[in-house]
């Protein structure tokens, strides 16, 4: 026989072999969580100005979220020269089609020195990436707008 612990329960619905993967996601979904995990293109960068910033090379993003975090906070890593690390944190509207508020902090960066024709770049995300203050979404796109410019990454 099986007795209920009262201290001990949990909050999110368990794996058994009759639940698919597809069910148990479209369970654990919540309204503040937005299905950002994965890995992104850098395909535009301007500076505060809306001057574009050229890119020489391919540069990539992943965002993750474990079961750790609160629902609304995602960790990333902007792989440019060295890779700038944080957590992304949203204040999220159920529509994902609009402008959410969202702040990246604190910022980690490795620090060797990049080739000269990245260095620019990198030191131009350096300013935006923590000066963001909206982020949107929509579709296989994902918009970081800061004060010091915009980032715009496709999937």
């Amino acid at each position: 026989a099986r007795t209920m612990n009262h201290q001990h329960y949990h909050t999110r619905p368990t794996h058994n072999p009759t639940t698919s993967n597809q069910q148990l996601s479209t369970m654990e979904s919540k309204p503040n969580h937005l299905p950002l995990e994965g890995d992104y293109k850098l395909i535009k960068m301007e500076d505060k100005n809306g001057e574009q910033i050229p890119l020489p090379s391919d540069f990539s993003m992943h965002i993750l979220h474990d079961e750790k975090m609160a629902l609304n906070q995602y960790r990333i890593a902007l792989k440019i020269g060295n890779t700038l690390g944080g957590m992304l944190t949203l204040d999220a509207p159920d529509d994902t089609s609009k402008k959410m508020p969202a702040k990246i902090g604190p910022l980690m960066s490795t620090m060797m020195m990049p080739p000269p024709e990245i260095f620019h770049v990198e030191q131009c995300a350096s300013k935006i990436v923590p000066s963001m203050q909206e982020l949107s979404y929509s579709g296989s796109e994902l918009i970081f707008h800061g004060t010091e410019g915009t980032l715009r990454f496709e999937r």
